[in-house]
């Protein structure tokens, strides 16, 4: 939730930001979008430092790392200082999520480990609760104080959270099931007994052996986490400016209106990943789910100026949907890529996939500046995400013939 409170609060403090400081809507897309710009070229280099060190120190640290550089957003007095600590706090970040990927699959195996990482990735909606919430309060009743902004007090009162709960988690986090305090000597077994048994199940020792370059799944699943995390920069980065459109009032009005739609958003995703959640369904819940979010950013288009109910509703839609997406693909994904390219895999996949959150925000707000309204900008990640349902349901398709021919083929080759 703190890492999503980072790096999306920008969103609510543009509501200030952006008139205190004179950035145009680019400036402010550009600066949202380098984030990720860190996130792509690190992703890879801190999930390998979190195989050699340990997940522990790995997560504790980047998440200590990346609270110093959200404190330092408060003192932000022009672009090229914001730029640096958006790209900064991307770096930091970049490892947090795909190790997290990693670390579930260490410690769930099967449909459990579906459902709980839904409960985790609604961490995400939740931290749009958490800005929404303080954010509203504090640009509204602390602007001023002790001569700063409200936006710079915002970035200050949600980056320190931060900074404590690394220190926590370096002290408390297992590495592994066999480190937990919590867990006695046979539930430990119990665990690990569970995860070898799905992974004999699942077939994990058939990897292929091709370099994870030339392996066509990881372009392909490359290409439909892309379209997933496009409609997400749009929702998460925009939909306070989209509220204030659609004429929800003041900041705490804002900040209540965009909390109640990511709560309905994540109760949206658990329901989605809890039905959808079978090594079966994953797939085809994951098109539903970003059918859901298309339809979100289409319809967003023709309401926002006339109705905030329909605004509103569809928002909650938008959330549900991207959230569901998201953790069905990892899910879907971890399996295809079992075995040796599983380390690797994974962050490269998200790093690939994550120029889709640099490319996303500065479009939006460049048609902006262009046309003075966001509508073609949503259309077009709105026909992005369309175009990722195609993907996952005939490109992923494709993988699971191949993977069921490979199986086939594997279990018919005599013995040597």
């Amino acid at each position: 939730m703190l890492a999503w409170v980072g790096r999306s609060n920008v969103a609510f403090a543009k509501l200030q930001m952006v008139v205190d400081l004179q950035f145009s809507e680019t400036v402010y897309g550009l600066g949202a979008g380098l984030f990720f710009a860190g996130y792509v070229l690190f992703g890879v280099p801190t999930t390998i430092l979190q195989k050699k060190f340990g997940a522990r120190a790995v997560l504790a640290g980047i998440a200590f790392a990346w609270g110093l550089t959200s404190v330092a957003m408060t003192f932000v007095n022009n672009a090229p200082t914001f730029y640096l600590l958006r790209f900064l706090l991307g770096v930091f970040e970049a490892g947090f999520y795909p190790g997290v990927v990693l670390y579930f699959n260490a410690w769930f195996a099967g449909e459990r480990r579906t459902r709980n990482f839904s409960i985790f990735h609604s961490g995400s909606l939740f931290s749009t609760v958490t800005i929404g919430l303080t954010g509203g309060f504090v640009l509204e009743h602390m602007n001023g104080m002790a001569g700063f902004e409200g936006w710079r007090w915002m970035f200050f009162a949600q980056a320190i959270p931060t900074v404590v709960l690394a220190c926590v988690a370096f002290m408390l986090l297992p590495d592994l099931p066999r480190g937990a305090r919590w867990l006695s000597a046979r539930e430990q077994t119990l665990v690990e007994d569970d995860l070898r048994h799905h992974a004999e199940t699942m077939n994990d020792t058939g990897d292929d052996e091709r370099p994870l370059l030339r392996n066509p799944a990881v372009w392909i699943l490359s290409a439909a986490y892309f379209c997933l995390l496009a409609a997400t920069a749009a929702l998460f980065f925009f939909s306070p400016t989209i509220l204030r459109e659609a004429g929800f009032g003041g900041f705490r009005e804002i900040g209540r209106a965009v909390a109640g739609a990511c709560v309905l958003g994540a109760l949206g995703n658990v329901v989605i990943c809890s039905i959808g959640g079978s090594a079966q369904r994953r797939r085809l819940f994951c098109a539903l789910a970003s059918v859901f979010t298309a339809v979100s950013l289409s319809g967003l288009v023709f309401v926002w100026h006339s109705s905030t109910a329909a605004t509103f509703f569809l928002l909650a839609l938008g959330f549900a949907g991207t959230g569901a997406g998201i953790t069905l693909f990892w899910q879907m994904a971890v399996g295809f890529l079992s075995g040796k390219s599983l380390m690797v895999g994974v962050p490269l996949i998200s790093s690939v996939a994550n120029v889709a959150g640099f490319v996303t925000p500065f479009l939006i707000g460049f048609v902006r500046d262009a046309t003075g309204t966001y509508a073609s900008g949503f259309i077009m990640i709105a026909c992005v995400q369309a175009l990722g349902v195609v993907v996952l349901l005939f490109g992923v398709q494709h993988i699971v013939r191949k993977r069921s021919r490979s199986d086939d083929i594997s279990v018919r080759s005599p013995a040597s």
